[in-house]
């Protein structure tokens, strides 16, 4: 079976795995394992015990083996030997040659490690590939954007007009042999994972950097999403008790994927950067409000903003539609970010219509008769999504889902549905105030009142 289809099988469904390295450090080892004549195999072997039944692949580093002098390469092989037979393995080398002496690398990672993928430089071009494509069955993972702080200063070097790295992603899907190599995708670039997923949707990353070096697990599974293998070595092998990490990276990890634990991401972020706001409000429709969701702040923290199109994609993902139309004037920015992330074309109903240029009244590049998706930032009532919607089918254009972040639950999704369209929001207001007790910001006294202000206030009949 073929390296990725591996993966694939190893991590199910989700295909969204970790990736356990096994990078030992002599001085860091425990007492126990200093007493066994080969210090580093004694504690591996016990690593890969613990953590097989969790692990979706090895990543040995060569550098740390070699480092050991002489035997460093038997200890390898012999580690290689340990790791149970259905577990991918990947030689961390960061090999990158060609000729003879890219075959040579091949030939040691493949015919005397044994290794079923490998990590490579791309930079001499895919030339440097050809020795390690050759074997049937092996994969390959291209060092695309790196986790190290200096990476910046060259991966990042504007090249026709984009970063190097994206112009560097873009040319190797069209190298022979793609469909076999994966990308190494540091998890500390929250940018990079996001546009590169932009731009390779079903290719496998492999992501370093959580943990220790600061990448956060929820950014990356928010902004990289599956398929990807999250790399996590120190945190294991320093661990008292390597399998109970493991499992708790894995449970992270997945537990990202519920309802609940997005739920209170997303609350967290929204609190922490004041778009979540408590005290008497006036909404648009004429409501009073002791919570007011003030998502125009998006604009002030791009990192955020671009985890939130990271959600709305993979809630688009389920949809069919052909363009993204925003409602103004919160949702520009956020239908702008998802249409960068999903590259599908944007267009928005203008509030006035023009009375100069092209006196249109709706902005963008569309043909009548195809589907498009509206997007807005929070939904209460209907009538302003009507509105817009109104606009977009006098065009010619066809509506039938409405998608937004957060659902006030105060009589829109019903007035919506009852017209026809298909409301989809990441959260409810029960659900993010929830949230909010679940991460302390709030008290549950303080998530009651807010509730019983709202069943009070609303007004079925109120415009908005």
């Amino acid at each position: 079976m073929a390296f990725f289809a591996r993966l694939h099988e190893r991590t199910g469904p989700a295909r969204l795995g970790l990736c356990v390295g096994l990078d030992p450090t002599p001085a860091r080892l425990p007492q126990w394992a200093r007493w066994h004549p080969d210090p580093v195999l004694a504690f591996l072997r016990w690593v890969i015990e613990a953590t097989a039944e969790v692990a979706a692949a090895y990543k040995p580093n060569l550098a740390f083996y070699l480092a050991l002098g002489p035997s460093g390469l038997e200890t390898l092989r012999a580690v290689r030997a340990a790791i149970p037979p259905e577990i991918p393995v990947i030689l961390d080398g960061k090999f990158g040659d060609i000729g003879w002496t890219a075959e040579a690398y091949a030939q040691f990672a493949f015919d005397l490690v044994r290794a079923d993928a490998v990590t490579l430089n791309p930079f001499l071009g895919s030339e440097a590939l050809r020795p390690f494509l050759s074997r049937e069955g092996r994969g390959i993972f291209l060092l695309i954007r790196t986790s190290n702080p200096g990476a910046e200063a060259v991966q990042e070097l504007s090249v026709r007009g984009e970063p190097f790295y994206q112009a560097l992603a873009r040319q190797v899907q069209s190298w022979p042999g793609s469909e076999r190599i994966g990308f190494v995708v540091g998890a500390t670039a929250p940018g990079a994972l996001a546009a590169l997923r932009r731009l390779a949707p079903d290719r496998w990353f492999l992501i370093p950097g959580v943990g220790p070096q600061g990448g956060d697990p929820e950014t990356v599974r928010i902004l990289a999403g599956p398929p990807a293998l999250i790399a996590a070595s120190r945190e294991i092998l320093e661990a008292s008790d390597p399998g109970a990490a493991a499992r708790s990276l894995v449970e992270r990890l997945q537990g990202m994927s519920s309802p609940s634990a997005v739920a209170r991401t997303l609350a967290r972020w929204l609190y922490e950067t004041g778009c979540i706001r408590f005290g008497e409000f006036v909404l648009k429709s004429g409501q009073r409000s002791p919570i007011y969701l003030d998502l125009r702040r998006l604009v002030a923290f791009p990192a955020l903003l671009e985890r939130v199109a990271g959600m709305y994609a993979a809630l688009l993902d389920r949809l069919t539609f052909d363009r993204l139309a925003a409602i103004p004037y919160a949702a520009l920015p956020i239908g702008t970010a998802v249409a960068l992330r999903t590259g599908r074309p944007l267009l928005y109903p203008r509030k006035e219509v023009k009375t100069y240029g092209t006196a249109r009244q709706i902005e963008g590049d569309f043909r009548p008769g195809e589907t498009v998706v509206v997007l807005d930032d929070v939904l209460t009532t209907g009538a302003s999504k009507q509105e817009a919607i109104r606009a977009l089918e006098e065009a010619g254009l066809r509506v039938t889902d409405i998608v937004v972040l957060v659902d006030r639950e105060q009589g829109g999704r019903q007035e919506l549905e009852a017209a026809g369209y298909q409301v989809h929001a990441m959260i409810t207001l029960t659900e993010l105030l929830e949230a909010l007790v679940m991460e302390g910001k709030i008290s549950p006294a303080e998530k009651d009142r807010i509730r019983q202000a709202l069943r009070q206030e609303t007004s079925p009949s109120a415009p908005g």
